[in-house]
C-alpha cells in the first residue's frame, strides 16, 4: 500500500461516516485469561464510545511505511486450504458473525504474543463503496466503482488510571475519582485485505506496529506465515555499509555528498507524487554510479548486496535512506547542513591537510552573537 492507499482506507473512520458495521472484542488480563467478550453492531454504541473507537481505528493505520507500516505478502503455501491466508479470508467473508472463527483468531494472538499486563483484542469489519474517480482526479461520491470489505484488528494495551483529584465540566469543580482502566493506542494492527490501486488485494496486508522490537518480529511468522523486512534503522546501517565497500578508498566526501543529493531529489519527486518509492537492486547500483563508483567498483555490487540485503534481495525504503540534511560527524565536530546548501561545502587539500571549507555568510552568530559584522567592520578599516 501507498500514502494515498492509507490515507483513502482512513477517511473510512471518520466519526460522522464511519464504515466500520461490526466489531467484536477480547479483554484480557495479565495472566493471559479473558476477563470479558463484546460482540455487537458497530453502531448499537452510543455516540460517544463509537467516537473513541474510531480514534483507535486511525490510530491503527498511523505511521510511514518502512518505519512502523509494512505491506506484508502471503506465501503461497499460505494461501492453500488450511494456510493462514486462507484463515483470514475466511474470517473476512464471515463478517464476524460466525463465534467459532473469531475466538479462534483470538486464541492464536493470546498464545503468540505474550504482551505483559491488561490488553484489548480488537477485531472490526466493515465496508467501504469505492468512489468512482475520473482521469483528472475527480471523485464521483455517488458513482461507486467497487467494494472493499475489510476487516481490521487492534491490540491495545489497557493500563490503570491512579485515583485522584480531576476537574469536572459540569459541575465546574475538583472531584475525586477511583482506580478505573482506559485503553492505550494499538501497540500492533493489521488492515486485510491491503488496498492496492483502490481494489482489494486478498494476498497482502498492511501490518503495523507501534515500535519495531525484536519481540514484535515473531507475531507476522505466526499470523501470516510470512516475516517483517529490514527496519529503519536496519536498513540505513546496510544502505551506508555496502556504500562504504564500494566505494571503498573513493568513499569521499564529495562523492557522498552526490548520493545524498540524489536521494534528497528522488525523495521530493516522491512527496509531489504522494507515493512510496522502494529502491530496487538495479536503482540502487544507478545510485552509485552517479555518487562516482566506476565499473571496477561495482564488479562485486551484485555479491555485496546480496551480502547486506540477504538472498531476497528485498527493497529499500526512500524514505529510509534519504536525510533532510547533510550531517557531518567526527569525535569532536558535529555540522549539519541543508540539503539544497550542501554544495556551499568544500573539500580542498591545504598543505598536505584535507579541510572542509564553510564560506562565512553576512549573517553569522556564535552562541546567539552576531560576529560578521565585526569582521566586515574590521576589513574596511
Amino acid at each position: 500500500m501507498d500514502k494515498k492507499g492509507i490515507a483513502e482506507v482512513k477517511k473510512c473512520f471518520k466519526k460522522e461516516d464511519c464504515r466500520i458495521d461490526r466489531m467484536v472484542s477480547c479483554f484480557v488480563n495479565e495472566e493471559g485469561e479473558v476477563i470479558s467478550r463484546f460482540s455487537d453492531s458497530f453502531y448499537a454504541l452510543e455516540d460517544k464510545e463509537l467516537f473513541k473507537y474510531c480514534e483507535l481505528f486511525k490510530q491503527s493505520l498511523s505511521g510511514k511505511l518502512g518505519r512502523n507500516l509494512y505491506t506484508l505478502a502471503f506465501p503461497l503455501e499460505e494461501e492453500n486450504e488450511g494456510g493462514k491466508q486462507q484463515e483470514l479470508y475466511q474470517l473476512l467473508q464471515s463478517e464476524l458473525k460466525e463465534e467459532a472463527l473469531y475466538d479462534a483468531f483470538f486464541e492464536k494472538v493470546r498464545k503468540d504474543y505474550p504482551i505483559p499486563g491488561k490488553h484489548l483484542l480488537l477485531l472490526a469489519h466493515g465496508v467501504y463503496d469505492v468512489p468512482k474517480k475520473t482521469t483528472d482526479g475527480l471523485v464521483l461520491e455517488d458513482a461507486s466503482e467497487n467494494v472493499y470489505s475489510f476487516l481490521l484488528f487492534a491490540l491495545c494495551p489497557v493500563s490503570l488510571l491512579k485515583e485522584g483529584l480531576c476537574f469536572d465540566q459540569q459541575s465546574d469543580s475538583f472531584i475525586s475519582r477511583s482506580e478505573d482502566f482506559v485503553v492505550q493506542k494499538p501497540e500492533i494492527s493489521f488492515l486485510y485485505p491491503a488496498f492496492h490501486d483502490r481494489n482489494s488485494d486478498i494476498h497482502e496486508l498492511l501490518y503495523r506496529c507501534k515500535k519495531r522490537e525484536d519481540s514484535l518480529d515473531a507475531v507476522p511468522e505466526s499470523l501470516f506465515g510470512t516475516s517483517l523486512p529490514m527496519g529503519e534503522k536496519q536498513q540505513k546501517n546496510c544502505f551506508s555499509k555496502l556504500v562504504e565497500e564500494i566505494l571503498q578508498e573513493d568513499c569521499t566526501f564529495e562523492n557522498v555528498r552526490l548520493l545524498q543529493e540524489e536521494l534528497s531529489e528522488l525523495q521530493n519527486k516522491e512527496n509531489e507524487e504522494e507515493r512510496e518509492q522502494s529502491l530496487l537492486k538495479n536503482q540502487v547500483k544507478a545510485l552509485l554510479e552517479k555518487a562516482g563508483a566506476t565499473e571496477e567498483h561495482l564488479l562485486n555490487f551484485s555479491s555485496l548486496y546480496e551480502e547486506e540485503l540477504g538472498e531476497k534481495n528485498e527493497s529499500l525504503y526512500l524514505e529510509n535512506l534519504a536525510d533532510s540534511t547533510l550531517r557531518l560527524d567526527s569525535d569532536n565536530v558535529h555540522l549539519r547542513i541543508k540539503n539544497e546548501v550542501s554544495a556551499i561545502l568544500e573539500s580542498r587539500i591545504i598543505d598536505g591537510k584535507e579541510y572542509l571549507l564553510l564560506p562565512i555568510s553576512d549573517n553569522l552568530e556564535c552562541n546567539g552573537i552576531s560576529i560578521r559584522r565585526r569582521l566586515a567592520e574590521k576589513e574596511e578599516q
